[in-house]
């Protein structure tokens, strides 16, 4: 067959490793703890070509009153911004030819799973760098466009340094000086009540995602999901922001302005840093799709990458998509009938 359902975790996990696609995203740990905080089934799917996997793919599939919604990754408001395929590592460095042929038969094993779940909606986001999609196109597949923020972390930390906005060096310098300093957290209370508390606001659509997700993920890597405080020079609290550092050092759920000040363009300058020292060659900062973000965070001269999401839906479907986005993502509603928010 040429898709499978892979059951074992030690497989699945050495596979994502020695992908250079694969990112913690992708991890076995990572996607069964979604599983069991959003509800929707967990279905590890590998395509084969013979005896040879050449991608893995997670799905998330969930019925509700009749409709059937199949996700990659589910709805976890960016704290999952893209999951999709994960091509096995001899992909890059195939030959266009090969690369197309391996390319089709993933979207062909893709397109058997589906068939047989029958989703009324469905919606792959891939990471970035896996830009062709062709395939979903020639399939009928909607396609949308999305950005993040990267920074090469290559050259010297003095060539990142001068690439900074003029003004934003000149803000953080004053940071430097009136002795404020980035210390990694041992717990996740701090990081939780800041950015729950931004959530939680009256303007705000979109509730947060429970502090028991959080937690079950720092606990499941430990080596790689970190939680970072900024701190002036009396110890109060400034800045707090949490990291996913495997592959690519990520700037993964930051918290909002303490006190009003701008001590998160401290954080974030001090956690690319943080990366370099680290060894990471990248540094990512999602956002580059929120327009009351992008610019701020276009000052540190990052360089725009791109990620894709294919979608298809029936009539069903487009029923369900309006009342979701009508109805039940209004935040009262959502908190009472959605589990993994509040």
């Amino acid at each position: 067959m040429p898709v499978e359902i892979i059951a074992d975790r030690d497989a699945w996990d050495a596979f994502v490793d020695e992908s250079p696609s694969g990112l913690l995203f992708h991890k076995w740990d990572f996607l069964t703890i979604t599983k069991r905080h959003t509800g929707y089934t967990f279905l590890p799917c590998g395509v084969y070509k013979g005896e040879e996997l050449l991608a893995v793919c997670p799905l998330f599939c969930r019925r509700t009153n009749g409709v059937t919604v199949v996700l990659s990754p589910p709805p976890m408001q960016a704290v999952i911004p893209y999951l999709g395929a994960v091509m096995g590592r001899d992909y890059a460095a195939a030959k266009q030819s090969k690369k197309e042929s391996m390319l089709q038969a993933v979207a062909d094993g893709l397109k058997e799973a589906l068939r047989d779940l029958a989703p009324n909606y469905l919606s792959m986001t891939f990471v970035p760098g896996f830009h062709d999609i062709r395939r979903f196109i020639w399939d009928g597949y909607r396609t949308g466009i999305n950005y993040s923020y990267t920074i090469d972390l290559a050259p010297p930390i003095e060539t990142l340094w001068g690439n900074v906005n003029a003004k934003l060096r000149t803000s953080l310098r004053r940071f430097e000086k009136e002795g404020y300093h980035l210390e990694e957290g041992d717990g996740l209370t701090r990081f939780y009540e800041t950015v729950h508390r931004r959530f939680s606001r009256p303007d705000m659509n979109i509730p947060m995602i429970t502090r028991d997700y959080f937690e079950d993920i720092f606990r499941a890597y430990p080596d790689h999901a970190h939680v970072y405080h900024l701190y002036d020079r009396a110890g109060d609290l400034k800045g707090v922001g949490t990291t996913l550092e495997y592959r690519r050092y990520l700037l993964w759920v930051g918290g909002p302005k303490i006190d009003g000040t701008s001590a998160n363009e401290y954080l974030q300058w001090c956690l690319i840093r943080n990366a370099k020292e680290k060894g990471f060659s990248e540094f990512e900062n999602t956002g580059a799709n929120n327009p009351n973000l992008n610019m701020h965070k276009a000052k540190y001269n990052p360089d725009l990458a791109i990620f894709f999401e294919v979608s298809r839906k029936d009539g069903v479907g487009r029923v369900a998509e309006w009342a979701y986005s009508n109805i039940v993502n209004r935040p009262l509603i959502k908190k009472r009938f959605v589990p993994y928010v509040r």
